[in-house]
């Protein structure tokens, strides 16, 4: 390996190796409460004191974010780091490919508009990073997500902006989520909330599953969770909660359709008024189904069952539902077992769902202890790199 490709940093080449739909989005702003489905005059004030990994962490100062100023930032990040994660901190970009992250496909004078709004948004705001240490000091960072910007209509639209410190030195050190750009596009271009609550979850280590609460403490407690709920990722603070249960479970219907590796209920908690999102992901994403849902190896192994007989309608919607918790594989071979044995395919394609879902709740039930303990793990170790953040970045200059 020659000189230049050791300076690289690792992420970098990580980045590089998942291909050019690949977008690489600094982790601990995509599980932070600050992108809004909608524009708003100011911050939202309700979020009192979000944690992360258990440390305050929050907009103090600066315009309301939107969903699309994330797309944006995510696309310079995802530049970044591609480049090499240069020590000037410098991302050039086109006006062209800046109006297409915001989701636009043209460019004209209303567009370029749009990308400057958008990144003098993103160079207003000030978000508020404090430790408390063990003998009661406080240290309180005061950071943005860039520095600076410039844009020039010469040469068709170009311009570049500068990333803050902080920010790159997280990236730099690989504090990046991988989101597949295809996907989070399709998602958003449907349903922002359910967009933004798509990058949130990959930005989380979800392998059997996962609980999340959608609404914080009642009472006012303070919220010591590693990351802050739901109804707060996602700036849903309306005077109904059922109306953000509603909302919630929409943008998980519409997440459920483009990405079929997941799995989200919206369920409610024992204690009256609280709900919980139960998130579970596959290892692998499932093809995309037919245009009524059913696969064509399902069909076929259906045809061969009952002599050509296509399913009804009510049958359909059994063999849909059954096809979000098991792979068309899983099903169809179900239904050739049941035929080569001389028994009802559909009942013993319920049976065996049964037993698969019993045997996973109880499989679920005795790793959540684990789960939790690893959960705790991560974010005592993610919040002590966010703690030393701040800590270099409160040093004097040239202090060792």
């Amino acid at each position: 390996m020659n000189p230049v490709e050791q300076s690289i940093p690792a992420i970098t080449n990580l980045l590089r190796s998942k291909g050019r739909s690949t977008i690489g989005h600094e982790t601990n702003l995509s599980r932070s409460p600050l992108w809004n489905a909608r524009q708003c005059s100011a911050p939202d004030p309700t979020v009192v004191s979000p944690m992360l990994y258990g440390r305050e962490f929050r907009q103090v100062e600066g315009h309301s974010l939107t969903t699309a100023d994330q797309r944006l930032f995510a696309h310079l990040t995802t530049v970044f780091v591609r480049a090499g994660c240069p020590a000037d901190r410098r991302v050039p970009f086109s006006l062209g490919e800046a109006s297409l992250a915001l989701g636009h496909e043209g460019l004209g004078g209303k567009q370029r508009s749009l990308v400057r709004g958008s990144l003098a948004r993103l160079r207003s705001v000030t978000i508020e990073s404090a430790v408390r240490h063990a003998d009661g000091h406080e240290t309180v960072l005061g950071w943005g997500l860039i520095d600076s910007y410039l844009i020039t209509t010469k040469g068709g639209g170009t311009g570049w902006i500068a990333l803050s410190e902080p920010v790159s030195r997280l990236l730099t050190e690989g504090s990046v989520t991988f989101l597949h750009a295809p996907t989070w596009d399709a998602i958003c271009s449907e349903d922002e909330v359910a967009g933004r609550l798509w990058s949130f979850l990959e930005s989380e280590t979800i392998k059997g599953g996962w609980r999340y609460r959608v609404f914080p403490p009642a009472d006012g407690c303070l919220d010591t969770a590693s990351v802050p709920p739901i109804s707060d990722i996602l700036m849903l603070h309306w005077d109904s909660r059922r109306r953000v249960v509603r909302r919630i479970r929409e943008a998980c219907a519409v997440i459920e359709t483009h990405d079929r590796r997941y799995h989200l209920e919206v369920t409610p908690a024992k204690n009256s008024g609280s709900w919980n999102l139960t998130c579970s992901l596959s290892q692998q994403r499932l093809p995309n189904p037919s245009g009524d849902g059913l696969q064509k190896i399902v069909i076929d192994a259906w045809r061969r069952a009952y002599r050509s007989r296509q399913p009804s309608i009510r049958q359909r919607v059994v063999l849909r539902e059954l096809l979000t918790r098991h792979s068309p594989e899983w099903v169809a071979d179900q239904i050739r077992q049941a035929t080569e044995t001389g028994h009802d395919p559909l009942r013993c394609l319920m049976e065996h769902d049964r037993l698969v879902s019993d045997e996973r709740l109880a499989a679920a039930q005795a790793s959540e202890e684990r789960w939790q303990e690893a959960k705790q793990r991560e974010s005592s170790e993610a919040g002590q790199s966010l703690a030393d953040l701040i800590a270099d970045m409160g040093r004097p200059v040239g202090t060792a």
